[in-house]
C-alpha cells in the first residue's frame, strides 16, 4: 500500500537513511550521502504533501512526487510536456530490495501522472545500476545527461509518457 507519509514516517526515514546510503555505496552508487538528502528536505516534502511511503505492515520504501524540476532540466530535449509528475528521493529500505517495492512506487507515480499530467520526469546517477535497469524495464526513455552543481557524477534524465 502506498500512502501519504506522516510525521512518524519521518522518524523511520531518519533511522533508515544511513543504511540506505550504505547499501547504495556498497554497489558503487554515490548518489546519496551526508549532504543529500537531508531530513530538512524530507520534512519540507512532508509539509507540502509530496512524500509517500510504501507500507506492508512496516515502511518498506518512500518517494517524493511533485511538479518541481531541477534547473538543470531546462537544457534537456524533453518530449513529455510540462507540467509533469517529477519523482524525487525514491528509496527502498535495504531489507526490502528486490521485492518489487520500487516497481510499486513507480506504478503509483504513473497513476498519479495519468490523473494530472501527460507524463513523468526524473533522473538518477549513472552509477545507480538498479534504478537504470528499472527505468528500462518500465519503458522509460533516457533524455540526456545532466550534472548537478557540486557533483562529480553525471545523472541520466528520464521521462515516460502516460497519455
Amino acid at each position: 500500500m502506498i500512502r501519504p507519509a506522516t510525521t512518524a514516517d519521518l522518524d523511520i526515514i531518519e533511522q533508515e537513511l544511513p543504511a540506505i546510503v550504505a547499501a547504495m555505496r556498497a554497489t558503487g552508487n554515490d548518489q546519496w550521502g551526508l549532504a543529500y538528502p537531508t531530513m530538512d528536505r524530507f520534512a519540507a516534502d512532508l509539509d507540502a504533501g509530496h512524500l509517500y511511503v510504501d507500507e506492508e505492515g512496516e515502511v518498506r520504501g518512500f518517494a517524493v512526487f511533485n511538479e518541481t524540476e531541477p534547473d538543470v532540466y531546462d537544457t534537456l530535449p524533453w518530449t513529455v510536456p510540462r507540467p509533469a509528475t517529477i519523482i524525487h528521493r525514491l528509496a527502498v529500505l535495504p531489507e526490502f530490495r528486490r521485492q518489487g517495492v520500487a516497481d510499486g512506487l513507480f506504478a503509483y507515480a504513473e497513476a498519479v501522472a495519468r490523473d494530472k499530467h501527460q507524463g513523468l520526469r526524473t533522473d538518477t546517477s549513472t552509477r545507480n545500476e538498479a534504478m537504470l535497469a528499472l527505468f528500462a524495464k518500465r519503458g522509460w526513455r533516457a533524455v540526456g545527461s545532466v550534472r548537478f552543481p557540486g557533483r562529480e557524477t553525471d545523472f541520466i534524465a528520464w521521462e515516460k509518457a502516460v497519455r
